[in-house]
């Protein structure tokens, strides 16, 4: 089944072992098994899985402005930050953890998408946030700081 996620066309399969409890997902891999939450806005559903964040559609919504490989990160929904573990200029790697949001019973881990700096720390612990608000943004080492 083609989807597009970030904006990427994508072929999903429905063969993945998955199990639904009440507000999240667990997706049974060969080299473990991880917890998902999955929630629906409008015509695409957010999916939080891995410490990264995913926007799936059936349909490339042009309109949308794409933050895909921005190194920015937004809120999925409505939550609180739980812990944030950076602070503006410091140097991050693929993976690194910057923010977590807890969001219907479950925390969810924001992690940095390439080798960077953080740019931008938008939130601190305890805030509540809302849908789409920027937590984090990291840029690339090479790119300037004013893009």
């Amino acid at each position: 089944m083609k989807r597009f996620v970030d904006g990427v066309e994508a072929e999903l399969t429905e063969d993945t072992p998955i199990d639904l409890l009440n507000d999240r997902v667990i997706v049974h891999m060969s080299d473990g098994s991880y917890s998902a939450v999955a929630v629906k806005s409008g015509d695409a559903i957010l999916v939080s899985y891995k410490g990264g964040q995913y926007r799936v559609e059936k349909k490339l919504q042009r309109s949308r402005k794409s933050h895909v490989g921005s190194g920015e990160m937004r809120a999925p929904m409505p939550g609180q930050i739980v812990d944030v573990r950076v602070v503006e200029g410091q140097s991050v790697k693929l993976g690194d953890v910057l923010v977590v949001l807890e969001a219907m019973k479950t925390q969810q881990p924001f992690a940095a998408a390439f080798d960077g700096v953080v740019s931008k720390v938008g939130v601190a612990a305890g805030d509540q946030v809302v849908d789409g608000q920027v937590l984090a943004v990291v840029r690339k080492s090479d790119e300037p700081e004013n893009r």
